[in-house]
């Protein structure tokens, strides 16, 4: 049982290292959407605030088109991930997928910071309605397809440039593929939640809150 467990833990935490230096870009990336809400200007956060309502007075006039909403956000996230994972077989995208994740979980603490901006206190409801699960599945799979593109990157760089045979890059690339598969899962999942149970949920936070 226990080998099984760890043989499972492998396949998603393949690295401690590289894992917890992704979990520190996405955690900057937090960090700095949260203080980006704060710090700019009076009229972009009237914008914000402006976009926030108007999102969530469409909810509540029934006025969104669920499939429209998850048919772009799938679109997005899809290709967002299938450039992680295409720039993940080359050295150079070692930096770029970098900034990709860092950019999403930026986005992702924007929107939630925004919400506070709008509601105060009561935004940190609205909050958590819009991070869980949505939310949690859509950085899983950013991370997972992460750290599996820098180690795709970093493996790629020692059999060029280091020569190391003990590498097989063609078993890494079908664990590689296996990866894919399973982000894009876990972004389907988000935006199925996103675009259908999270609105729900918001309509009855404008019930009993606004």
């Amino acid at each position: 049982m226990n080998k099984k467990f760890n043989s499972g833990l492998a396949l998603i935490l393949p690295s401690r290292k590289i894992n917890l230096f992704m979990m520190f870009i996405i955690g900057l990336g937090i960090i700095s959407g949260a203080i980006f809400s704060v710090v700019i200007s009076d009229n972009d956060k009237n914008l914000v605030i402006e976009k926030i309502t108007n999102y969530i007075s469409l909810i509540n006039s029934n006025d969104i088109n669920n499939l429209e909403v998850l048919k772009n956000t799938l679109y997005e996230n899809i290709i967002f991930i299938v450039l992680i994972w295409i720039f993940g077989m080359s050295i150079i995208g070692l930096i770029i997928n970098i900034f990709f994740v860092y950019m999403k979980s930026f986005i992702i603490s924007f929107t939630i910071s925004s919400f506070f901006l709008v509601y105060k206190y009561k935004g940190l409801l609205l909050s958590l309605i819009y991070i869980l699960p949505s939310g949690i599945f859509t950085l899983l799979a950013y991370l997972i397809i992460g750290v599996y593109s820098v180690l795709f990157s970093m493996n790629l760089w020692r059999v060029i440039f280091i020569h190391d045979k003990s590498i097989n890059m063609g078993k890494y690339f079908k664990k590689y593929l296996l990866i894919l598969v399973i982000s894009l899962v876990l972004i389907g999942i988000s935006s199925v939640f996103s675009s259908y149970v999270i609105t729900s949920l918001i309509k009855v936070f404008i019930k009993i809150f606004v």
